[in-house]
Order: C-alpha cells, then structure tokens, then sequence
C-alpha cells in the first residue's frame, strides 16, 4: 500500500489541474531533459553561465522569438554558440517554456507554433 500511495497523489493531483496546466508541466519536464542535453554543459544548471566565455540566461531579457532563432541557428562571431538544426520546433518550445519558467518567472507555454513563426523571421 505504502508503493502505491506516491502514485496516488499523483494521479489526484493531476486530475484536478487543467488541460492547459498538465500540458504546460509536460512541456517545462521535456524542457528541462532538453536544458540538461543541449546547454546545460556551458551555461551550467543554473543558468549562470561561465563568465565572458558563456554569458548567464538567469536575468535575460532576450525575447522568445530570438531565442528560437539562437537556439536553432546558433551564433557566430563574438559570443559563439553552436546551431542546434535538429531540434524541431517542439523541442525550442520545450526549452523556451522551461527556461523562461526557471529564470523569466513566466508560467506560460511558449507555443511550438510561435517557434515556427519565429524560425521563418529569423535574420
């Protein structure tokens, strides 16, 4: 009874949250694998960065939109980040709704379709 109880909780504590609750903790949990696979190595877990080398993304201002564009297409020259092309937009979704979640205070799903848009404006 005692294994089962965690379980129970679980499901009670999903059954009362929205549609729209459940679907944005599934995006900031994918997020988050995707956070710890694709940047965590330089900006480190908690989003403080490595100095002048990575910068921190713990207080960025950065706007959804440019960050899909710099997480698909990376960025050269000064502040060099490597292009991630095999993220799909879902994926950039994930990552934006964890990592605004996390550091921005913004419980709000970053759309997959909004990342679409944005890839397409891209500069």
């Amino acid at each position: 009874m005692k294994k089962l109880a965690p379980l129970l909780i679980a499901f009670f504590f999903f059954s009362c949250s929205s549609k729209e609750e459940i679907t944005q903790q599934q995006y900031s949990i994918e997020g988050m694998g995707l956070y710890k696979t694709h940047c965590e190595n330089c900006h480190q877990a908690d989003g403080s960065g490595l100095r002048d080398l990575y910068p921190s993304i713990q207080k960025s201002n950065v706007s959804p939109e440019v960050l899909a564009c710099l997480i698909k297409n990376g960025k050269k020259g000064n502040g060099f980040m490597p292009a991630n092309a095999k993220l799909q937009a879902l994926d950039i979704a994930e990552l934006i709704t964890f990592m605004r979640e996390r550091w921005g205070g913004k419980k709000q799903i970053f759309p997959a379709d909004s990342v679409k848009l944005a890839l397409k404006n891209c500069p």
